[in-house]
């Protein structure tokens, strides 16, 4: 029996970028918008310079609405000193499947992380990771969904 995926899903061995601050917290889902562009201010404010897409990590199953994030920007510094931001010179990924949502976030998301799901267990893949996002850059819409997975 071959690899399964479901419609829209596609394998991909890594993922990695170098030079990431990164802050975590919880919060009320409603508040998303306003903690991303509160640590964009944050990076801006500390004179960093981005150098590739922001990402985050959802780090909890948000059943009450509140959500565990934790917020990833590659910078162009090769060190950063911060009580506000953790610092990491590389971040890496291997193993990973991932979908992409087009325009309607909210309501898609859900369904993204179904097939991503169903993927991982019709091919007997345990979950290794939590859902990453990458967020688009370019005025598409479409956000990447991504997890990493046991080999």
């Amino acid at each position: 029996m071959g690899y399964r995926v479901a419609e829209g899903v596609r394998n991909r061995d890594s993922f990695f970028v170098e030079n990431v601050v990164r802050k975590r917290q919880t919060f009320h889902i409603s508040e998303m918008t306003e903690r991303l562009d509160s640590f964009m201010n944050a990076v801006q404010a500390l004179g960093l310079h981005p150098n590739d897409t922001l990402f985050y990590s959802l780090n909890n199953t948000p059943y009450d609405e509140n959500v565990d994030i934790e917020f990833f920007l590659p910078v162009k510094e090769t060190y950063v000193e911060s009580d506000e931001f953790i610092f990491s010179s590389y971040f890496e990924m291997n193993n990973m499947i991932l979908t992409t949502v087009d325009n309607n976030y909210e309501t898609l998301t859900e369904v993204a992380y179904a097939r991503l799901l169903w993927t991982l267990e019709a091919n007997n893949k345990e979950i290794k990771t939590p859902f990453y996002h990458i967020l688009p850059t370019d005025g598409s819409g479409q956000v990447i969904v991504f997890l990493g997975y046991a080999y």
